[in-house]
């Protein structure tokens, strides 16, 4: 203990001696996460048919006022938020200093999931000027020079212990941060997690030192992390990588609060391909639209990177060990720092899903650490409108180990990978969400014929592609947790028959097996 605490001191005099030191605050720290437009909650119903008792005992639970409390740093959070003095000191110092950056109109969107080859570039919307470029380039060369010194493995080694689960929440993304912990626990995973929250406002007593610890989680306020004085407000995107920087474990399963899973990720941390790399990242449909130029600001030369892929990536689930990738880690944190101005649009180019999704990979290559990206394609799921098109609400993720077994290599290789063999691992169910309290209120449950409708497809669609009826299995944990919470989750209560309406639906659809 003596020895790291002279080494945190030493780090402190260093920083100190960098230069002004500038810390993000919490007290300015913003989080203001995406809302879809909400439709009108439709009027209760004058005569609502007699409910049958749910899948599973729902009893209301009341709100309760708790004696602990969970947000006292663990000591492995404490070491953290000193090591972070260090950190945001040089995020600041090293920061763009050229104006925020945006593209002469929006990248192209094109599914790129049928393509062959590694990727090509996207042409630049950004038309950045030599002076810019370089400015940027010079920039990034000094944080990352700074962290190559500040980061040694022993660093990694010292703060960071075990595996666990990370997911970010909080207010309208508790609902579904709860179902996707209880799906989690479904497929016999133990351990632990972390559920990160951008604002102390978002800090629920009844959820996070009742609710979750019952689910081996436990809630972490990014702000409690944070020291005083202020250069940014930090919101959305930015606080992935923040999580998975201040969670304690050393290998972190992260998930979106809609990201579901269907396996037990454990195994996946002890096996290839994340053995082998310490970072595996999941495919979205769309090609890659990053302006050229970001390569050469990231010290890769004037030459493009020949082995990507060519579809960008879709961060609603990551694996990563940071006792190999605290570099690469560190780097996305100062992307995702310094994103909706400079790295977003250099990475994104104003394209569909522009935000934290292409940092990741990015960092690591720029980081020249290794990293396995999945190659079979993600799938599309939803359910068919009457036009005959795909009402998508999801997005299926393939299983990393059946992918490296199936289509081998995790970059740019030649060939379009297969789905063929390989099982589900997430399905990302993320339009809309399951939150139990928005669904029964925003109208999604219905479709265009004024029939209730299967959000993920029929149930033999279900069985074929998952092996299950998962949409069954999610709405018995949505009526469990919806009537049980009702009345403990903020942002459920005072919604009209909540409960009376979850159940509605999953005995019009479900008590039955449905169709």
């Amino acid at each position: 203990m003596l020895r790291y605490s002279l080494r945190l001191l030493l780090l402190l005099v260093v920083a100190l001696v960098l230069g002004s030191i500038i810390y993000l605050d919490s007290s300015l720290l913003s989080y203001t996460p995406y809302k879809a437009a909400h439709k009108p909650p439709p009027p209760p119903s004058a005569a609502a048919p007699a409910s049958s008792p749910p899948p599973a005992d729902t009893a209301p639970i009341s709100p309760t006022h708790y004696t602990t409390n969970s947000r006292i740093l663990t000591p492995a959070h404490t070491e953290l938020k000193l090591q972070w003095r260090f950190w945001s000191a040089q995020i600041y110092a090293h920061r763009p200093t050229v104006p925020p950056l945006t593209p002469h109109g929006a990248a192209v969107t094109v599914n790129g999931q049928h393509r062959a080859g590694p990727r090509r570039p996207a042409g630049s919307r950004l038309r950045l000027k030599p002076a810019t470029i370089a400015s940027l380039q010079a920039s990034h060369a000094a944080f990352l020079s700074s962290i190559h010194a500040s980061a040694p493995p022993q660093v990694a080694a010292t703060l960071y212990n075990g595996s666990g689960v990370v997911l970010v929440a909080g207010g309208e993304f508790f609902g579904p941060a709860i179902v996707s912990l209880r799906m989690l626990r479904r497929t016999g995973c133990t351990l632990p997690a972390e559920v990160f929250l951008g604002t102390s406002a978002e800090y629920e007593p009844d959820v996070c030192e009742g609710v979750l610890p019952l689910l081996n989680a436990r809630c972490v306020v990014i702000p409690d992390l944070f020291t005083t004085s202020v250069y940014v407000s930090v919101s959305r995107y930015q606080l992935k990588a923040l999580a998975l920087l201040f969670s304690s474990f050393a290998q972190v399963v992260f998930m979106d609060s809609d990201s579901i899973p269907l396996l037990d990720p454990t195994p996946l941390l002890s096996s290839a391909p994340f053995t082998d790399t310490g970072l595996v990242l999941w495919p979205d449909f769309w090609t890659a639209t990053e302006d050229p130029a970001f390569w050469t600001i990231a010290g890769l030369g004037t030459e493009f990177p020949a082995d990507l892929p060519a579809t960008s990536s879709e961060a609603g689930q990551i694996l990563i060990d940071k006792h190999r990738q605290l570099h690469a880690l560190l780097l996305a944190v100062y992307y995702n720092v310094h994103g909706p101005d400079h790295y977003y649009p250099l990475l994104s180019q104003g394209a569909l899903g522009q935000g934290d999704k292409e940092t990741f990979l990015a960092a690591a290559v720029a980081a020249k650490a290794p990293w396995y990206r999945v190659r079979a394609p993600v799938l599309a799921v939803g359910y068919e409108r009457r036009d005959g098109t795909l009402k998508g609400a999801g997005m299926a993720q393939a299983h990393p180990g059946d992918d490296l077994r199936v289509n081998g290599g995790g970059g740019g290789v030649a060939g379009v990978a297969t789905r063929e063999g390989v099982r589900t691992a997430w399905v990302h169910v993320n339009t809309p969400k399951m939150n139990a309290g928005h669904l029964v209120d925003e109208g999604d449950l219905v479709g265009e014929d004024g029939k209730r409708v299967r959000l993920l497809g029929s149930r033999e669609k279900q069985v074929q592609l998952f092996g299950e009826d998962v949409e069954r299995v999610l709405w018995e944990i949505m009526v469990d947790s919806g009537c049980e919470l009702a009345m403990v989750v903020k942002e459920w209560v005072g919604r009209e028959r909540m409960c009376e309406r979850l159940k509605e639906h999953w005995e019009a659809v479900f008590e039955h097996h449905g169709k």
